[in-house]
């Protein structure tokens, strides 16, 4: 409503603007050429504004969407996590059970090295669109089969085959989550190094200790 009546407010102004201009043509000549430019710079700045207010205006709620888009995806995985860890309880199998387990405990850490770090949300939308659901979509249908009393040897085999082969995916995929920070930690030290040689407080020969009989390269 106030950008509404702004609006009608600075089209009035601009209309009164123009009205002066004209008579002034008429009587002033020289003022008129003042407020030519000053109307070009007025209209200039309204123009900025008006952009600046319609980029602001778009901008901020697809901020707050992605925002609130994270944060559903988070409370989603925390929601399934809990699940997980109801279901993993009504396991009889231990190695079924057991990797069960290990899968709820990797996801926790997953999710809360999001929570901690945001930023790395996209690299685990998969995983909390599909694959969390789906593990918990598996080990449902192997408790619904194990308390009906038909799963055979074969079953439980292949369900726990499954769930240790998704709990090395899980690894992997919490390992990613670092990688930037390997990398940093990377270039630091490199950098230091080199900054020590630079300066001439290292040699390569530092980078060799004696230890026993052997002779171990330490490398930064």
């Amino acid at each position: 409503m106030d950008n509404k009546n702004s609006g009608k407010s600075g089209l009035i102004s601009l209309i009164v603007f123009a009205l002066i201009i004209f008579v002034s043509v008429k009587l002033l000549p020289a003022l008129a050429k003042v407020l030519l430019i000053v109307l070009g710079i007025v209209v200039v700045l309204i123009v900025v504004l008006i952009v600046l207010i319609i980029v602001f205006s778009v901008k901020k709620p697809k901020e707050k969407e992605n925002k609130s888009d994270n944060a559903s995806m988070l409370d989603n995985g925390r929601a399934v996590l809990l699940e997980l860890r109801k279901l993993t309880m009504r396991v009889k199998n231990y190695q079924v059970r057991s990797k069960s387990n290990e899968i709820c405990t990797v996801t926790g850490k997953i999710l809360s090295t999001v929570k901690n770090q945001p930023e790395n949300i996209s690299d685990v939308r998969q995983f909390l669109n599909y694959y969390l659901p789906t593990i918990e979509k598996i080990l449902r249908k192997y408790i619904m089969l194990e308390e009906s009393g038909v799963p055979a040897d074969e079953v439980i085999n292949n369900t726990a085959s499954c769930l240790s082969e998704i709990k090395v995916a899980l690894d992997r995929q919490y390992e990613n989550l670092f990688e930037d920070d390997k990398l940093d930690l990377s270039v630091e030290m490199e950098t230091l190094k080199i900054a020590c040689k630079r300066d001439g407080l290292l040699v390569d020969e530092d980078f060799n200790f004696q230890k026993g009989d052997n002779n171990n390269p330490l490398e930064l």
